[in-house]
């Protein structure tokens, strides 16, 4: 345990962080964000919302495993778990993500992260505080039977990777839920066939910052051993740090390694009371400089930038799911698509509403996604977008189209908070986002007709 050596080994940390030397494997104990404004545990939330889709009791101390462990002894199928998980688990737009993990993705020299959580606020904590908002961020998951590991050397990958120890959300079981699942996946990680070598080779040579992951006793030793290459007691070199708000409570835990991994650093912190204060005295020894801010806000107006010729979606940001489905759909067909990946941010010393301007200008076609969240009538950016849209719309011939409404729910055509150009138009409706192969032809079929009778270059 840290008593009079905690400050050496928090400048022994930030020492080693510096240098490229740390790999944080963190977990759910920093999942702690807002979803419809009400603060809570992501896995708190899960739990309780599976369990009213699965019809079962729920307490408010249940876990997940036990949620899914009620499930089955009432002869649930094991199968209904995982589809339905994701489908309960929060929209980005309907969630402020946790600070501790922004506060991670802020303290750059950390490149590569292992989660053993399945969710993916990681992710997007990184790609935003990255890379403006953009999907850069590099995302592996491991499952059992697969041989998914870095694609190189850790100390060779050339930007933010994500792996998912235990699995990511999908609506199959290659993810970890219950008990039995991690005690799978671990067996299943030391498998000749799918131990994933590159990213155990990281672990044995680099630092871990273990934190947040409720470990208990068994699983902590574990851990720890495989970031070890010789045996605990004997392991030399590299110091480990750990801290969890259950690993307090595992008494036998934090016996063991005072006695057999002296190189193992437990801090007596609260998971998130560790990132703040990492993050703060990171912050300390790195102030903010103007040149740093201007890179990253370089960074993050990348997005702003749209090939000519483009399809240019125009949503309210409560829609973004669905119009990363429909965006996805159109890219596949060889289609390049363009929308600004946080229409609601504020964009301090630019003319963004320019730039958005000669972006519609220069789109061969523009789709406004409608639904319930665009009959606000707050002020919001989708409409300087739509009505610089239905203003160029007039230079171009009546049979030509260039506005394409898609509808993602049941707002009916005449709905009076729609644009009256709008309502005259033909309108698409793909429910969620979800789109049929007539659609993506006809945007293909006018997509290339514009490509062919404009030849300016892009």
């Amino acid at each position: 345990m840290l008593d009079t050596n905690t400050e050496r080994f928090w400048e022994q940390l930030l020492d080693f962080i510096e240098d490229g030397l740390v790999i944080p494997v963190i977990g759910p104990e920093l999942l702690i964000l807002e979803i419809n404004g009400e603060t809570t545990h992501l896995y708190t939330y899960l739990a309780q919302q599976l369990a009213r889709r699965l019809k079962i009791d729920f307490q408010p101390e249940d876990s997940l495993n036990t949620v899914v462990c009620r499930h089955l002894s009432q002869g649930g199928q094991r199968e209904d778990i995982y589809p339905d998980l994701k489908r309960v688990m929060p929209q980005i737009t309907e969630i402020k993500l946790p600070e501790a993990l922004i506060k991670l993705a802020e303290i750059r020299p950390l490149n590569l992260f292992v989660t053993t959580s399945f969710d993916p606020l990681l992710v997007y904590a990184l790609d935003q505080v990255r890379y403006g908002a953009q999907e850069k961020t590099q995302v592996l998951a491991f499952f059992p039977e697969s041989n998914v590991d870095l694609p190189v050397a850790a100390e060779q990958l050339d930007r933010a990777t994500v792996y998912h120890m235990y699995g990511k959300l999908t609506v199959v079981p290659e993810y970890a839920v219950t008990d039995e699942d991690v005690l799978e996946f671990m067996h299943a990680l030391q498998s000749r066939t799918s131990r994933p070598e590159r990213l155990f080779d990281a672990l044995t040579k680099q630092s871990l910052i273990v934190a947040g992951c409720p470990l208990s006793d068994w699983l902590g030793r574990f851990f720890i051993r495989v970031g070890k290459k010789d045996r605990l007691y004997s392991a030399t070199g590299k110091i480990d740090f750990m801290v969890g708000d259950q690993l307090q409570n595992e008494l036998n835990l934090t016996e063991f390694l005072s006695h057999f991994s002296k190189q193992t650093k437990v801090f007596p912190l609260t998971s998130i009371e560790f990132v703040n204060e990492l993050h703060r005295r990171w912050v300390e020894l790195h102030p903010p400089t103007p040149q740093s801010e201007k890179s990253a806000a370089v960074s993050s107006h990348d997005a702003d930038k749209m090939q000519r010729g483009a399809v240019f979606l125009s949503y309210a940001s409560e829609d973004r799911p669905a119009v990363i489905l429909i965006r996805d759909a159109l890219e596949e067909a060889g289609i390049d698509v363009w929308f600004d990946r946080n229409p609601d941010a504020l964009r301090v010393g630019e003319n963004f509403d320019a730039k958005i301007r000669i972006n519609i200008d220069q789109c061969s076609l523009f789709i406004p996604i409608i639904s319930r969240n665009t009959l606000t009538r707050n002020a919001r950016f989708f409409r300087t977008e739509w009505n610089h849209a239905q203003n160029l719309a007039g230079r171009y011939p009546e049979n030509q189209r260039f506005i394409i409404p898609v509808a993602i729910d049941e707002t009916p055509p005449d709905e009076p908070e729609v644009p009256e150009k709008f309502r005259k138009l033909h309108w698409e409706r793909m429910q969620g986002g979800q789109t049929h192969g007539e659609f993506v032809n006809e945007i293909k079929r006018l997509y290339r007709d514009y490509q062919r009778t404009h030849t300016q270059p892009a």
